[in-house]
């Protein structure tokens, strides 16, 4: 085997040039055989290239629509569930299973959708799952009984994890490197609205008889405006080059360029087509080189949905019990005409402002990840996060307590919304829906166990749920330090096989003979992850 120093032959390397595993895979361009050939741009030097501008707002409109549907959609099974139970007479248990089990099918649709994306391409799963959600979701609202309900609401919750992941992969797929972050932060804020829309409005319908009914249709509003948005959007460019459709992608490039007000491709867009999804379960991800960033990654995204997910439960029950004296203004004391406990104004205006606290977390994310890095935002929002719920242990001042309440949500938010940002730019073209649905799916999972251990924990005593958070935080936190590949600046990888890196700094690619090898193998050759990564 060749020494890996000689990697780079015969080329003079700037200083600025970075030699560790901060690398981009890129699409191999290979040598023009004569001076009369087309000249040739990868998809990420077409999309750079033209820019953003106005075709990419209506990307961002349609995402964040369906992203305020998704939360609008969530929060409302918490805010019926007292309605239900006073309607239908359920049981506790019955109660608890309409969460368990839409967190269960959204895991389910996640990892499907993700699968199907990478086949038939992201567009029209989105549409064919939009129409699904929009019908089951508006249809729960006559439900005649519990049975009927669950049924629908579990169908609804399908189509919510299989529409979220793809929508994310579509958005990042888009635009160029500098606004991927950019992309992620409108998509937040226009989730924490679809939140604080929903609590709005329950506060004007739900004192009425059967008000939860009318509430799930205003729910359903954001999807009837999403659908014909899905209609104007085109396929991602990035799936149709990868599946050797690039006359179709040349097409939605000029469309681009037209709306954005630039030029015209002027070269013969390039992309390898070696490797394309399989039509069974996708088991790369569980393959090198991705083994080791799925494993870390599927710890870190599920741990931050079961604490991101169990901190809603937590936090109302906090202020109920009077937790370490604070206010015990979300105390459910009020009963309606059949004498069952419901909410009142006050307690829906308190759940808007715990959405509204996310917003902070949602907005200095992507700023930092786009200024500092993935990985150091991964970082400071683990360790900030476990060491204020930590201290959440320690009963100090009610004041103190506040503080730190709301540096613990915000740490929440941050590392949720950096591993949406995160894990897309980890995995290449023909794998990333897959992947992103993967760890959507894991997530939620954690999602459905922090919910059930925090109301069943929280019964008991509110400390006990904390201890548990803490636990699941330690793991995800060491976790992060392992993380490896930073992508900050680095454009999507559309290749497998027939890929390359380049040298952060500089437009060198790396020798011909070898692909996929880590940079700091150049002064390390003994180590045993170069010999993985290594292709002769």
């Amino acid at each position: 085997m060749a020494d890996k120093n000689e990697l780079i032959e015969n080329e003079e390397l700037p200083e600025e040039a970075v030699f560790d595993e901060d690398i981009v895979l890129e699409e191999e361009k290979p040598q023009s055989s004569s001076d009369n050939e087309t000249n040739r741009c990868t998809v990420s030097e077409c999309i750079e290239q033209i820019g953003y501008g106005r075709y990419h707002w209506k990307v961002v409109a349609t995402m964040g629509m369906m992203s305020a549907a998704d939360s609008a959609e969530i929060w409302i099974i918490g805010l019926i569930s007292l309605n239900l139970t006073c309607d239908w007479k359920i049981t506790a248990a019955q109660k608890a299973a309409v969460p368990g089990t839409v967190f269960l099918l959204m895991s389910i649709g996640s990892w499907l959708s993700g699968l199907l994306a990478d086949i038939y391409g992201r567009r029209k799963v989105m549409l064919i799952v939009y129409y699904i959600f929009t019908v089951a979701a508006t249809a729960s609202a006559f439900s005649w009984n519990y049975p009927v309900f669950l049924l629908l609401r579990g169908v609804a919750g399908f189509c919510i994890g299989a529409n979220y992941g793809v929508s994310i992969c579509y958005s990042a797929e888009m635009v160029p490197i500098t606004k991927r972050a950019f992309n992620l932060l409108l998509l937040d804020i226009l989730w924490c609205i679809g939140g604080v829309f929903i609590c709005f409005c329950a506060i004007f319908v739900m004192p009425y008889q059967w008000g939860w009914r009318y509430l799930i249709l205003l729910a359903a509003l954001p999807c009837l405006v999403t659908i014909p948005l899905l209609h104007i959007c085109d396929e991602s460019v990035r799936f149709l080059a990868v599946k050797g459709r690039l006359q179709d992608a040349k097409l939605i490039f000029d469309k681009m360029a037209e709306q954005n007000q630039a030029s015209k491709l002027t070269c013969e867009i390039y992309c390898p087509t070696t490797k394309t999804a399989s039509k069974s379960l996708n088991t790369d991800l569980f393959k090198q080189p991705f083994l080791r960033r799925t494993i870390l990654l599927v710890v870190c995204f599920g741990a931050s949905v079961w604490v991101f997910y169990a901190f809603m439960y937590l936090l109302p029950d906090m202020m109920a019990s009077g937790y370490c004296h604070l206010s015990e203004w979300f105390q459910v004391t009020h009963k309606n005409s059949r004498g069952c406990s419901v909410y009142t104004s006050k307690e829906y205006i308190f759940l808007i402002v715990v959405n509204l606290l996310y917003l902070p977390g949602y907005i200095i994310s992507p700023i930092t990840a786009e200024y500092w890095g993935r990985r150091p935002t991964l970082w400071y929002s683990f360790w900030g996060g476990l060491a204020t719920t930590v201290l959440l242990l320690i009963c100090i001042d009610p004041v103190v307590v506040y503080i730190n309440l709301f540096l613990v949500i915000n740490f929440y938010g941050i590392s949720v919304a950096t591993l949406w940002l995160y894990v897309p730019e980890n995995y290449p073209t023909y794998l990333r829906s897959s992947a992103t649905g993967a760890h959507n799916g894991f997530s939620k999972v954690g999602a459905a166990l922090g919910t059930f251990l925090t109301e069943y924990l929280d019964s008991i005593k509110i400390s006990h749920s904390i201890t548990v958070l803490v636990v699941v935080l330690v793991i995800s936190s060491v976790a992060t330090i392992f993380l490896q590949l930073e992508t900050k600046d680095k454009s999507l990888a559309d290749g497998n096989d027939s890929t390359e890196m380049t040298v952060r700094g500089t437009n060198l690619p790396l020798d011909d003979r070898r692909t996929r090898v880590s940079m700091r193998c150049g002064a390390n050759a003994t180590d045993p992850q170069c010999e993985e990564l290594d292709v002769d």
